[in-house]
C-alpha cells in the first residue's frame, strides 16, 4: 500500500497543557485525521520542534495520539526534550527525526493529535 503522510502543527505555550495541533497554515483550526479505507497500522511519526525560552528553564515533549481511529485506546509519544542553561535564555531546535510506531488504527474514523 501507498504511504499516506498529512502535516499537523501546533504551539505549546503554557506547561501541562493539551492542544490540539492544527491543521498546516490554520491558527485554530484542528486537525483530525480520517484513516483511510485500507490501512490498519500508523507506522511512525516525524517530529520537527523549536524552543524560545527567556529563562534557564527546560522542557519536555511528547505527542498525544487519540480517537476512535485507534484500535486499542491512546497513545503518548517523547518526542524531544531540551532547555537553556543560562539565566538570560535562548533558542534552539530539535531537527525532524523519524519516530517509528505499530499502532493499530481503523478505517474511516479519527485520530486527533495533541501536543
Amino acid at each position: 500500500m501507498a504511504k499516506q503522510y498529512r502535516t499537523r502543527e501546533g504551539e505549546a505555550t503554557a506547561v501541562d497543557t493539551k492542544s490540539q495541533l492544527t491543521t498546516l497554515g490554520a491558527d485554530t483550526a484542528p486537525g483530525p485525521l480520517m484513516v483511510p479505507a485500507g490501512k490498519t497500522k500508523l507506522t511512525g511519526i516525524i517530529v520537527a520542534a523549536i524552543q524560545n525560552m527567556a529563562a534557564a528553564t527546560g522542557y519536555s515533549a511528547f505527542v498525544r495520539i487519540e480517537g476512535a481511529g485507534l484500535a486499542d485506546g491512546p497513545e503518548s509519544v517523547a518526542v524531544c526534550a531540551g532547555g537553556n542553561a543560562v539565566a538570560t535564555g535562548g533558542n534552539a531546535s530539535v531537527v525532524a527525526q523519524y519516530i517509528p510506531l505499530d499502532v493499530a488504527v481503523i478505517a474511516s474514523n479519527e485520530i486527533q493529535l495533541f501536543g
